[in-house]
């Protein structure tokens, strides 16, 4: 049944891609995410979503690697032209490139293998209050969930496991996390599939990270203009993103105008499901005055 908090269609509807005439292309709806344009994370879960198209099963992608080329148009269509550039009986290799009229916008290499049984390891997951009693003290404080471009109109749950970076805290460590999940819908209540659920966790994988590098300095588009430049991911187990998982990050580096960012994604339960490396634009916007105040309040 269909609630309030219920979304009428689950987030894989708006990560589906169609076939073409064309061998290995594809077309993809794009969609404008607020201030920030197509948010990185659409095009990372369209781009998988296309690659998987092309790879047999029970393959399931085990990593990619991607570019944001070009700040795109959400008026106009994706194209995504996929490339084999190895097939095997135990892994596949995929170039992934999408365009509008003409100009590449986007560009991912994904590889694919099938699942085996090997040795394990795995860092801790952080110990962080449960999403449950994380919403009800928000609620507690009247406060809405903070508008991230991925929770457009309620295809994902995002929730603060630590302080945002809407306000700046001098001394602060570049570190945030959150709990995030991708909820049942109106047309949609059963678990995703292994593929099903690696495209959300490509999507939701870029919701947050650049914003960890900003936090020692400013506040996102207000001291800093922020982009996502590229960005990798190691998916690790199979997971079902309609469960919450918490998302570890931290920035590492900021120099030359970018910052370097990392995470890890796990389940509720403590399992790894995937590392992100992810590097970001960092510009100042100079004489903005959220960066005076921010610097007035780095002086105290």
């Amino acid at each position: 049944m269909t609630t309030q908090n219920t979304p009428a269609k689950h987030l894989l509807n708006y990560l589906h891609v169609e076939a073409t005439d064309l061998p290995d292309t594809f077309t993809g709806d794009a969609e404008l995410y607020g201030m920030m344009g197509v948010y990185g994370g659409h095009l990372l879960g369209q781009g998988l979503c296309a690659a998987l198209r092309t790879v047999d099963e029970p393959k399931v992608a085990h990593s990619f690697h991607a570019y944001f080329l070009h700040r795109c148009n959400p008026d106009i269509k994706l194209i995504y032209q996929v490339q084999r550039l190895r097939s095997s009986k135990w892994g596949d290799t995929r170039s992934i490139s999408a365009s509008q009229e003409g100009q590449h916008v986007f560009h991912m290499i994904a590889s694919f293998k099938v699942k085996e049984a090997g040795d394990e390891h795995q860092k801790t997951m952080p110990k962080v209050d449960s999403p449950e009693s994380l919403i009800a003290q928000r609620q507690s404080r009247g406060e809405d969930t903070f508008p991230f471009p991925p929770i457009k109109d309620g295809r994902t749950q995002i929730e603060f496991a630590s302080a945002g970076f809407q306000e700046f805290i001098a001394d602060r460590a570049p570190e945030l996390r959150l709990w995030m999940r991708t909820p049942y819908s109106g047309d949609r209540v059963e678990p995703l599939s292994t593929r099903e659920g690696q495209i959300a966790l490509a999507y939701l994988s870029d919701a947050t990270l650049l914003f960890n590098s900003v936090i020692p300095y400013g506040i996102p588009m207000q001291t800093h203009r922020m982009t996502s430049l590229d960005q990798s991911c190691w998916f690790h187990r199979a997971s079902d993103p309609s469960l919450w998982l918490l998302f570890d990050q931290r920035s590492v580096a900021a120099t030359d105008g970018r910052g370097l960012n990392e995470g890890e994604i796990y389940s509720a339960d403590g399992k790894l499901v995937m590392s992100c490396a992810q590097e970001s634009m960092l510009r100042r916007i100079k004489n903005s005055q959220a960066e005076v105040t921010a610097q007035s309040a780095a002086a105290l």
